[in-house]
């Protein structure tokens, strides 16, 4: 999915000496206008050093937005990125599989006793029935 974007306007806020906000108002190509806000890491001359999107989905942006000026178009492909984020559950990939995984892993260590007692059972089972045979067997 590609889309173009218009960077209207970039504001830059300090909150402390290390850090900032930053937001861009942003128009895409049907007209819609957004803003984008990302967290600066300031130096000790107050430049920005590193910019952390305030949400994870919007990184692709924050990290094309970072080198533009004001008045700036844009294109961004979002196709690999939300192969890798899933927007709905605002997780990547890697999260999801081992939020899965420990899943199992919990039901798994939730039912260790019937396991063992089907192991069990069955083996009684088994035995008994062999008994059975040795019996039919003798006489």
């Amino acid at each position: 999915m590609i889309k173009t974007f218009t960077l209207n306007k970039i504001e830059h806020q300090i909150s402390s000496p290390k850090k900032g906000m930053l937001t861009y108002h942003i128009t895409d190509e049907t007209g819609y206008a957004r803003t984008v806000s990302g967290m600066s890491i300031l130096d000790e001359n107050k430049n920005i050093k590193s910019i952390n999107p305030i949400h994870k989905r919007e990184l692709p942006l924050i990290d094309t937005l970072s080198h533009l000026e004001e008045n700036e178009k844009f294109s961004l492909d979002f196709s690999a990125y939300n192969k890798y984020f899933n927007r709905d559950t605002n997780k990547t990939v890697n999260q999801e599989a081992y939020e899965n995984v420990m899943m199992m892993t919990q039901e798994h260590d939730d039912s260790p006793m019937i396991s063992r007692i089907m192991i069990i059972g069955s083996g009684l089972a088994l035995t008994l029935f062999g008994f059975i045979m040795l019996i039919m067997n003798l006489s």
